[in-house]
């Protein structure tokens, strides 16, 4: 019951000035339009203007649209369109499958210290994430077709993928599917069984049910994390770790003192936003989590890392120590007192330097002649 009184109570922190500031007289697809440039409101819609250019939501919302447009790239491919971000001008390529939800900017939130160690990575959105539509593979093992597809039309031939959260049966499938291109895995916070929402994870079923395909909502959250970070952080480690209620005030002291985790709480809400175009996705993962029968995990021969947090709350460390046992001569590495956002652990810089060592050790040697700085349109060869 203690759980339940302070989520209630954080939902009411946040709901109050939703619903009293976001109203809005401007359609959703007018946003859009809006954001994009490829409109513009009529002189005569004088309230709708002001509230785009003065509206506190409405002016973050589309600026939250402009920012995400602009910080990734379409290409088409032949199961349909993708949207992609590199990051890194040279090195071994890691491609990161994303939770959800999520999207391409997720590695930006979650994984950012992974960026500057020797690395393009390559971020993309998932079908039904932001601008990847859903048509394009609804099942894990085609999205991991769809990534294969992705590689294909940036020219590069082998990649490290790492999988998180609901990423985790793309990737697996990926390394089984197209074993010739994976030169590395890393699994981590992964779901490597079936997942369902029930009684041990009922917050997500609050979250993702009710609050999370709610703009204004977000809006809130994201004020609200920037204004008062403890109590977006007290709420997030509550809901995404099993850690009780001592360990969790250690952890936020310890969080408050480190500026970089602090700026992945202020980010955090940001990378669930806007709803209308991560809901599709993350709708649709719940749908393929809860078919899962037995992945293909003894069929993996990529290298393989498994990073899992003794205290996460979404997925439970049982599923890393099953893939382990299935998955041959896999790596096991569990953080004690981790939880499913490992960047905001205090053992994040440890867990940083284990990704990039076993990363390191078994990248492929690279021919620098052949590896040009990434640029829209071009591709590149390991």
């Amino acid at each position: 019951m203690g759980m339940e009184r302070r989520f209630i109570r954080l939902f009411a922190i946040l709901l109050v000035p939703a619903a009293l500031l976001a109203g809005s007289c401007i359609s959703r697809k007018a946003q859009y339009d809006l954001a994009t440039g490829r409109s513009t409101l009529p002189e005569w819609r004088i309230m709708a203007k002001a509230r785009a250019e003065h509206g506190p939501y409405i002016t973050w919302k589309l600026d939250l649209m402009r920012q995400l447009t602009d910080g990734s790239s379409i290409l088409y491919t032949e199961m349909g369109p993708v949207e992609y971000r590199i990051d890194g001008e040279s090195g071994p390529c890691l491609l990161v499958m994303h939770g959800g939800p999520g999207g391409y900017d997720q590695t930006a939130g979650l994984f950012r210290d992974m960026l500057g160690k020797g690395f393009r990575i390559i971020s993309w959105s998932r079908p039904g994430y932001l601008r990847t539509p859903i048509q394009d593979g609804r099942t894990f093992e085609e999205q991991a077709d769809l990534a294969a597809a992705l590689l294909d039309n940036l020219g590069v031939g082998r990649a490290a993928v790492l999988g998180y959260s609901a990423g985790g049966p793309v990737a697996i499938h990926f390394a089984v599917r197209h074993p010739d291109r994976v030169w590395g895995l890393i699994l981590e916070c992964a779901v490597t069984r079936k997942w369902t929402i029930g009684p041990g994870n009922y917050q997500e079923k609050i979250f993702f049910g009710y609050l999370m395909y709610s703009d204004p909502f977000l809006w809130a959250s994201d004020v609200t994390g920037n204004l008062a970070p403890r109590l977006v952080g007290m709420s997030t480690i509550e809901m995404e770790s099993s850690l009780d209620k001592e360990e969790t005030k250690r952890l936020m002291d310890s969080i408050m003192h480190d500026e970089r985790r602090v700026a992945v709480l202020k980010d955090m809400i940001k990378g669930m936003s806007p709803e209308e175009l991560r809901k599709d996705g993350m709708d649709n993962d719940v749908e393929q989590l809860g078919k899962i029968t037995d992945l293909p995990l003894k069929g993996i021969r990529a290298p393989t890392l498994i990073i899992h947090g003794t205290s996460d709350a979404d997925v439970p460390v049982t599923d890393a120590e099953f893939a382990s046992r299935a998955i041959p001569g896999s790596e096991l590495y569990l953080v004690k007192g981790g939880f499913h956002v490992m960047a905001l652990t205090d053992s994040i810089d440890e867990i940083t330097a284990r990704r990039v060592s076993f990363l390191k050790s078994r990248a492929p040697r690279m021919n620098t002649s052949r590896h040009l700085p990434f640029v829209s349109g071009r591709g590149f060869t390991d």
